[in-house]
């Protein structure tokens, strides 16, 4: 099966959920696809919990290294090539991976691809005529295959973004982190006034979602230190 083979089929598998979710809503007396896309995103963030789980514990260890990585930065302040190595055999030593905080993102990548093809033509009756448009409204949004003609979403997509990757930030102190905690909530926003509102609504309630899982998680330090302490 041919990559895009596999991205249709993924994109097939995004619709045929939300048509499920809905059938859920309707079951229950309230049809809505904007309730769909919600119980859809809390499904993909329950499945997706183990890798966030991982990633609470290496960005918790990572907070634990960074006295040590700073001070070799001072120590190598005039050799950045030197430092850089310094502090991957740091990380070597502690047995730290610093790539495997991305695992969580390469992950959410495709689906966030896929399910923007897929609502593209989820909510376009030519393409999907089993789709019942007149359940396609949510809160102010009249359409939710479109984008926010409000600009309401864009906003709150911008700041979930700012929120999730405040409390996820390893060295606030860090001038890079620093620059792209402000400047990736604006470009994700900027980004959200192009998407269909289906997929802002999905970003907004998976960022939020996120926040809580690292509020529960870090009410539990002991448990994911003795486990970190373990690796």
């Amino acid at each position: 099966m041919g990559r895009q083979e596999k991205l249709g089929a993924l994109v097939d598998f995004l619709s045929q959920s939300i048509q499920f979710f809905y059938n859920i809503t309707r079951s229950l007396g309230a049809p809505n696809y904007g309730l769909a896309i919600i119980l859809f995103t809390v499904a993909v963030k329950v499945l997706l919990y183990p890798l966030t789980y991982k990633q609470l514990k290496f960005m918790r260890r990572m907070q634990e290294l960074q006295p040590k990585a700073q001070e070799i930065q001072k120590r190598f302040k005039n050799n950045p090539e030197k430092a850089q190595k310094a502090v991957l055999e740091l990380y070597q030593a502690e047995k730290v991976n610093p790539f495997s905080g991305c695992l969580p993102l390469l992950v959410q990548m495709p689906i966030l691809f896929a399910l923007f093809s897929a609502l593209r033509s989820f909510f376009d009756p030519a393409v999907n005529p089993g789709v019942n448009m007149e359940h396609a409204n949510f809160l102010w949004i009249p359409n939710l295959g479109l984008p926010d003609p409000y600009y309401l979403l864009p906003v709150l997509v911008a700041a979930a973004t700012y929120a999730q990757q405040r409390v996820s930030t390893v060295n606030p102190q860090d001038q890079t982190q620093r620059t792209m905690l402000i400047v990736m909530p604006l470009l994700i926003g900027w980004m959200s006034t192009h998407f269909s509102a289906g997929l802002a609504l999905y970003w907004v309630v998976f960022s939020l979602m996120g926040i809580a899982e690292q509020w529960l998680l870090r009410r539990q330090p002991g448990q994911v230190k003795e486990e970190v302490s373990a690796k």
